[in-house]
């Protein structure tokens, strides 16, 4: 049975991002700027930060830090923003600390991604945003190659679900706030 196009994370070939159609869409507060923030800022935060900014035309614009920062993306969430055509070379590990200071970009959420939230997060935020938890799992990097991509995909699933719900209630929030 063949998966519909509105899956391209099961697709090893690249599949232009899908999304909202635009007419049905209602542009946001201009500039809802979105922080996702995890331990290590190689993967999860990544992944979501590249799903989110499909929407970047559409007022929201999302950014990624992490407590403890590795020095380069996970190979396997690069390989699979890359396969979806979301892959950008500003795509990197940033300290969530470049978010605390007095010249730091504002933020209008905060979503921590992981188990738990990560440990070294900040307690507070420039502008007082919205602070979330997103209970996400890191993808499992034990098993085979074609297990381990498996896992990634999963991943890629689920935050792509949960960006597109969080697009809808806010795009929702916007038009009340309008009418």
């Amino acid at each position: 049975m063949m998966k519909p196009e509105s899956q391209p994370v099961f697709y090893e070939a690249p599949v232009p991002a899908q999304g909202i159609p635009a007419r049905q869409r209602s542009k946001p507060t201009p500039g809802c700027k979105i922080l996702f923030l995890c331990r290590d800022n190689s993967a999860l935060s990544i992944i979501a930060q590249a799903l989110l900014n499909r929407w970047e035309g559409q007022g929201f614009r999302a950014f990624s830090a992490g407590s403890q920062p590795t020095v380069e993306v996970h190979p396997l969430a690069a390989a699979l923003l890359k396969a979806n055509g979301i892959w950008s070379q500003a795509l990197e590990p940033k300290d969530c600390g470049g978010f605390i200071g007095r010249d730091a970009t504002t933020v209008d959420f905060v979503i921590s991604l992981g188990a738990q939230p990560p440990d070294g997060m900040p307690s507070s935020w420039p502008g007082n945003p919205r602070v979330m938890h997103w209970r996400i799992n890191e993808p499992r990097a034990d098993g085979s190659p074609k297990e381990k991509m498996s896992a990634f995909r999963k991943t890629f699933t689920e935050l792509e679900t949960r960006i597109k719900l969080f697009v809808l209630v806010n795009e929702r929030t916007a038009r009340k706030k309008v009418a």
